[in-house]
């Protein structure tokens, strides 16, 4: 499959192709020139920012597993990555509509000094709280923080450095079945930095305003809707947003890498449960493709946009042209 070039352009790309018809509207906050952190688009009567918090390396050790190294190394080829350097960042989103604004993960949060960790020093400046700033977004009006599970690039920003809550009026959204993994003995193996992660930035949310949802697929929000999408973790969801007739489908970490849709048995190291990943995965992709929503994905090149299509029987990941 060969990728589509993005277009370097910040001009709305719908009514371009009978494609787009209908797609969310797509611009780029050029500020920073090509390589952007901050990208704007519109789904329906949402307004919506998706951030970079972070660009990240990852080896095809842990991303694949499973797949044999030669077919795995020309397949990376045609993604710009080798089996030692797969680039991915670390994202976040902001959706607006009315009075609520409503963050989805929250980055890998930002230190000044590197944390000394079991005699590892780890260094974690992610960008997202400053390209809030940026946009003139005010942490304090954050009204919805969703966490789509808890692992650290998607719950570091929750509290600061100095332990303060960086959202302290918004309502937390979360699975309960997440909630309960990680707070019982059942997550006792999993690595210690996760659990030291989770105890910073999510078990103090005990007392807060915190949402624990049950179910398979949950309304949390006018216009936004939880689709569990477990495997990766016991509790992880996805997000259906949808205003009109336009529908984003964010997918958080089902998928890590564009050759985990394209390769549906090739397996992460990150995933806790490979059969109910991939089922979650055939899930997702089953509904993104029956209705072509656009989908955006945490860990794909930034900033994740892009369809599903099938082709001889095999699924097929198309970046969005922007």
């Amino acid at each position: 499959m060969q990728r589509r070039q993005f277009l370097k352009s910040s001009s709305a790309l719908v009514g371009l192709s009978p494609f787009l018809l209908n797609s969310p509207i797509i611009t780029l906050n050029t500020a920073s020139g090509i390589n952007t952190e901050v990208v704007k688009l519109k789904i329906g009567a949402f307004d919506c920012m998706i951030f970079q918090d972070m660009q990240f390396k990852y080896m095809a050790k842990d991303f694949f597993i499973n797949a044999d190294a030669e077919e795995l190394t020309e397949a990376l080829k045609e993604y710009n990555g080798t089996p030692e350097n797969i680039p991915s960042p670390f994202i976040a989103i902001l959706l607006q509509h009315e009075d609520r604004k409503i963050l989805i993960d929250t980055g890998i949060g930002f230190s000044e000094k590197p944390i000394v960790f079991r005699g590892a020093s780890h260094e974690f400046k992610g960008r997202l709280h400053y390209l809030l700033q940026q946009e003139n977004i005010r942490t304090e009006d954050i009204t919805d923080v969703i966490i789509t599970h808890f692992h650290p690039d998607h719950i570091g920003g929750v509290y600061s450095a100095d332990a303060q809550l960086n959202f302290p009026a918004a309502r937390f959204h979360m699975h309960g079945d997440e909630w309960q993994y990680w707070h019982s003995s059942q997550s006792d193996n999993q690595p210690a930095l996760f659990k030291f992660f989770i105890e910073k930035n999510i078990t103090k949310l005990k007392n807060k305003n915190l949402h624990l949802i049950k179910g398979d697929i949950v309304e949390l929000i006018p216009g936004i809707t939880a689709v569990r999408a477990d495997g990766h973790t016991p509790g992880q969801i996805a997000l259906i947003i949808h205003s009109g007739r336009e529908q984003l489908l964010y997918i958080s970490d089902a998928f890590l890498h564009p050759l985990h849709i394209e390769r549906i048995d090739w397996q992460t190291n990150y995933d806790l449960d490979h059969q109910k990943a991939k089922l979650s995965r055939i899930k997702l992709l089953e509904l993104a493709y029956k209705d072509n929503m656009l989908v955006n994905a945490f860990h794909f090149d930034f900033p994740g946009l892009g369809r599903i299509d099938k082709r001889s029987g095999t699924w097929v990941w198309n970046y969005e042209e922007r």
